[in-house]
């Protein structure tokens, strides 16, 4: 049961970046935004690490940090938030919601998990769900390049997610996180000082946002999501992602006003089919 409950509550925390994102995005362009984020979490991670510099400051830990703070902040959060600049939210939602597909191909391929039809099956559904959701199909073609964008970012995202379950899985998970944030920001703010816009303090609420996606998103949804690859596999884990469109619908009509149409709930249904699907293949 707990463990349910967590699933839930990573994808609630880690969807709710995209509705609280465009919050901040109203006032700083995309680099900005993910630098100033990524060097607050660093700032308030710092404490933690510091308590901890054996297992820190390992050399294991920084490389892999590293790599993961490439991949996954900087490339993937990078993309994907530029990618809302120039297609629909929900449109984006779906392209990272291939990062299931992804990442069971690549732990298959590289001979980590075992790909089963079950499996597999849950993950065709739960995106399928997503695709209901999304309304994707029911209107025109995007703009390629978003999409192109949003595919890139993705991709980086699972390539990170097979790293962490092969190499780091051992590794403590406040100072990986930290890494990731320091190398993250690091690598954002040269883009954001080079292609950004001008740049003036933020608003009242632009900044709460940033607050909240650097406490609550980057460092609590962040670590939950390297304890889940930990339990479930990278496989499984990153099918829980197929849950993100349903909480983003339900956090957009709460914080955004947005209408709440019948076809979240069918959508919503389907996902929780194939998630079932997909818990069920790993145990």
């Amino acid at each position: 049961m707990w463990f349910y409950v967590v699933v839930a509550l990573f994808s609630a925390l880690w969807s709710s970046a995209f509705v609280v994102g465009k919050i901040a995005l109203a006032d700083l362009d995309p680099f900005t935004m993910l630098s100033l984020r990524f060097v607050l979490s660093c700032l308030l991670l710092l404490p933690f690490v510091l308590m901890r510099p054996t297992t820190a400051f390992d050399q294991r830990t920084i490389v892999l940090g590293t790599a993961l703070g490439l991949l996954n902040n900087a490339v993937y959060l990078g993309l994907t938030f530029t990618a809302l600049t120039t297609i629909r939210p929900e449109l984006v939602v779906v392209v990272v919601s291939c990062a299931p597909f992804m990442t069971t191909m690549l732990v298959a391929a590289l001979g980590m998990e075992r790909l089963s039809g079950r499996k597999l099956a849950g993950i065709t559904i739960g995106f399928f769900g997503v695709v209901v959701i999304s309304g994707v199909a029911t209107t025109g073609a995007p703009d390629p390049l978003g999409v192109a964008l949003a595919v890139a970012g993705t991709a980086a995202f699972a390539t990170g997610t097979v790293l962490f379950r092969g190499k780091a899985a051992a590794l403590p998970v406040l100072p990986l996180n930290f890494w990731q944030s320091a190398v993250g920001g690091l690598a954002l703010l040269p883009v954001a000082l080079m292609v950004g816009g001008p740049w003036e303090p933020p608003s009242v609420p632009a900044t709460l946002a940033i607050v909240y996606l650097a406490v609550v998103v980057t460092i609590g949804g962040m670590a939950l999501w390297l304890v889940l690859i930990r339990t479930s596999g990278a496989a499984t884990a990153s099918s829980y992602h197929l849950l993100n469109p349903f909480f983003g619908v339900l956090l957009s009509c709460a914080l955004l006003g947005t209408a709440f149409q019948p076809a979240d709930v069918l959508g919503a249904a389907i996902i929780a089919l194939g998630l079932g699907l997909t818990v069920r293949s790993r145990s």
